[in-house]
């Protein structure tokens, strides 16, 4: 049984991370640590336990692994609060997945259901750019009314636009994806000023 923790003789070491806010008395301000805590597991029993995180450690090619059980990866990640997996898993399966007219509604409502921001601004541009189709062949009756009032929102977004494709009110319009562009070339821009 000793075997079963031992980092010597585990296949993998998962390391989970944690920001504890502790209330420092004597300076009237709140203290953040971090801490971390390792798991060491081993193959057969990931293998009997949870057989997609096995495939997805076990795999060479984690980015098609990831691509291929997404929805699964995004369900346990949403479930256990796991961010970073989660957008990692929802950026892959918006990456692999073609939206069609014949899926969107269901896409929509599991992006809607889970929270999944990227994949309910691909559904819902892909409805704004086929709109007259979507009108005809799919049935809004039992979508949320929030649902609606989003999609509602992106076909005014899209209304917004100039000749070149760009939004007229680009402050109160913002996409997932280019807030997400935004804040990456912020961050390389931070790390190159704090190396110099």
């Amino acid at each position: 049984m000793d075997e079963i923790c031992n980092e010597n003789t585990a296949d993998f070491c998962f390391e989970v991370s944690s920001v504890e806010e502790k209330e420092d008395d004597n300076y009237d301000r709140t203290k953040r640590a971090k801490t971390s805590t390792s798991f060491y597991a081993h193959r057969l029993v990931l293998r009997g336990c949870a057989p997609i995180l096995a495939a997805i450690c076990g795999s060479s090619d984690s980015e098609e692994e990831c691509k291929t059980h997404a929805k699964v990866i995004i369900d346990a990640a949403d479930k256990y609060s796991i961010v970073n997996l989660k957008l990692e898993a929802e950026a892959a399966y918006v990456k692999s997945t073609d939206i069609s007219l014949n899926n969107a509604v269901d896409n929509l409502l599991y992006a809607d259901s889970r929270n999944c921001a990227l994949l309910k601004e691909a559904v819902m541009n892909f409805l704004a750019d086929n709109h007259y189709e979507a009108a005809e062949k799919i049935s809004f009756d039992d979508m949320p009314g929030h649902v609606v009032k989003d999609l509602l929102i992106v076909f005014g977004r899209n209304s917004k636009k100039d000749a070149n494709g760009t939004n007229v009110d680009e402050l109160t319009s913002f996409c997932v994806s280019a807030l997400r562009r935004k804040l990456d070339k912020w961050v390389w821009k931070s790390m190159d000023l704090v190396r110099q």
